[in-house]
């Protein structure tokens, strides 16, 4: 075997503790390998990189279109042959709201109503 395809298995057996592990964390062997290997080296700088947008994202909240929710579960019933029967959630608040001002309506009318009738 030439050196290239060694080196690749040994990469391969320390992959898994080089995604989960800062160079301090690594076992003696792994960041002996590290140490020597420039694709190890690099793999563990895309790692860090990654850690660090992710907590940064983390961090900060993500904003969400108000129809995104619908849209993904169209979607989801179209790939499942389903047809589609849900509301948009901008349509369901509009009836929503308009659903509260009709009771409003409705209660003050009878408070009206039974106040006549009392006095």
């Amino acid at each position: 075997m030439s050196a290239e395809p060694m080196e690749r298995l040994e990469c391969h057996a320390h992959a898994d503790e080089l995604a989960a592990a800062d160079d301090a964390a690594l076992t003696a062997g792994a960041r002996a390998h590290v140490h020597q290997c420039l694709r190890c080296q690099a793999e563990i700088a895309n790692y860090r990189r990654m850690r660090r947008v992710m907590r940064s994202l983390a961090d900060e909240p993500t904003p969400v279109a108000p129809g995104l929710e619908h849209e993904i579960l169209s979607a989801l019933d179209g790939v499942d042959g389903r047809s589609s029967t849900r509301v948009p959630t901008v349509a369901a608040a509009t009836i929503g709201g308009i659903a509260a001002a009709a009771g409003v309506i409705a209660l003050a009318a009878r408070r009206r109503a039974v106040l006549r009738l009392a006095g």
